[in-house]
């Protein structure tokens, strides 16, 4: 496992640096340590092993996006709470380099891409979002729905800029102050009138 997880520090890094296209599993192999022989034992190839960097980098996304326990906080708090902390992740660096290798790779390999945003999709962001409102009333028969909904409206435009423009940054305050508009604006057409 510690051979495994180092192959993966150091591919990442690597693909990182170089995109999948110009990546070395000899660069992986001179970082990481090891052999060759072993990097192919545990992924088969560049392929294998960039599609294992990509799921332990979704699981890395999914655990710094996702809250701790909300369940005890009053919907506006709970919503900006899991808000806040979506967008952190989503516009932290390391995030907005591997999604533009994704986007830039799907071509390449189309029923792989699918088969990973057919997952990243059904994330545990969404669910928690969406039992958040269950549990309080809101959109309760769409709660999937308003979840998804409500995580394109935070991912918005701050997101799209930062993938093309690498100097595009917000602050927490922006941050803090983007999400609260969103969540009025999202609870003025979801809430009973």
């Amino acid at each position: 496992m510690a051979r495994r997880q180092a192959f993966l520090n150091a591919a990442r890094e690597v693909f990182l640096e170089q995109g999948y296209e110009a990546a070395s599993v000899n660069d992986v192999v001179r970082r990481a340590g090891g052999s060759l022989a072993t990097l192919y034992a545990q992924f088969g190839n560049k392929e294998g092993l960039f599609f294992a960097v990509l799921q332990d980098q979704h699981e890395r996304f999914s655990r710094a996006m996702t809250p701790e326990c909300v369940d005890h906080l009053p919907l506006e708090e709970g919503l900006q709470a899991i808000g806040e902390r979506y967008v952190r992740a989503l516009l932290a660096r390391e995030n907005i380099s591997f999604y533009r290798i994704i986007i830039g790779e799907a071509r390449k390999f189309p029923e792989q891409m699918r088969r990973y945003f057919s997952t990243a999709g059904a994330d545990r962001v969404t669910s928690v979002l969406a039992n958040f409102l269950r549990a309080r009333d809101v959109m309760v028969e769409d709660a999937e729905y308003g979840a998804s909904l409500l995580q394109q409206i935070w991912r918005s435009r701050h997101h799209y800029r930062a993938v093309v423009d690498d100097t595009y940054q917000i602050s927490e305050k922006d941050i803090s102050a983007h999400v609260k508009r969103t969540i009025r604006m999202f609870l003025d057409g979801a809430l009973p009138r």
